[in-house]
């Protein structure tokens, strides 16, 4: 598109400045189930980044994960039958030996069927993915992703988070 000759330019001696940078080492979340049930208190870093924006003015980062939540799991006792799997994904940010949680996400997958069936068995693959622009102070910083377990229901063969891809997008103004 070319601009008029006419349009007015902003009077900024800095220049936009725009780095991609990709998530390094990530890790795949594999529950530990004994029995059929999901262990309780697990969590596990997925992947994480580097951004560095102490050169920049007015710095913006924007991240994108993707993953597979993956699970089998079957209900076959009482009544009323029911799958539940209820996740926590939370972006955190730690710059200068303080860490903060930036934004957190939720994955639920539920199924509850009524009586007249036997047995429920599910064996579920779908992609979780978010998005997500943070406005940081000027700083060397550590992003990471991390997949905590909150609540399960039913008797599970496995569950894991896999493929975990971490990458951002920072743009600023620099005088270079």
């Amino acid at each position: 598109m070319n601009r008029p000759d006419d349009c007015p330019r902003c009077p900024n001696p800095l220049k936009r400045k725009l780095y991609f940078e990709c998530g390094h080492n990530p890790q795949e979340a594999v529950f530990e189930i004994d029995d059929g049930v999901v262990e309780p208190n697990q969590q596990f870093v997925l992947d994480r980044i580097n951004i560095d924006t102490s050169n920049l003015t007015r710095p913006i980062v924007k991240f994108d994960f993707t993953s597979i939540v993956t699970f089998e799991a079957e209900d076959e006792e009482g009544l009323e039958h029911e799958v539940e799997v209820d996740l926590l994904f939370r972006l955190i940010r730690s710059c200068n030996g303080s860490s903060e949680v930036v934004q957190t996400w939720r994955y639920l997958f539920e199924i509850d069927i009524e009586p007249n069936i036997a047995e429920l068995e599910t064996e579920i693959s779908e992609s979780f993915a978010f998005s997500f622009c943070d406005h940081p102070c000027p700083h060397c910083c550590e992003y990471s992703v991390v997949v905590e377990g909150r609540d399960f229901e039913g008797e599970f063969e496995f569950l894991r988070v896999t493929r975990p891809v971490l990458t951002a997008l920072i743009q600023g103004y620099s005088e270079n």
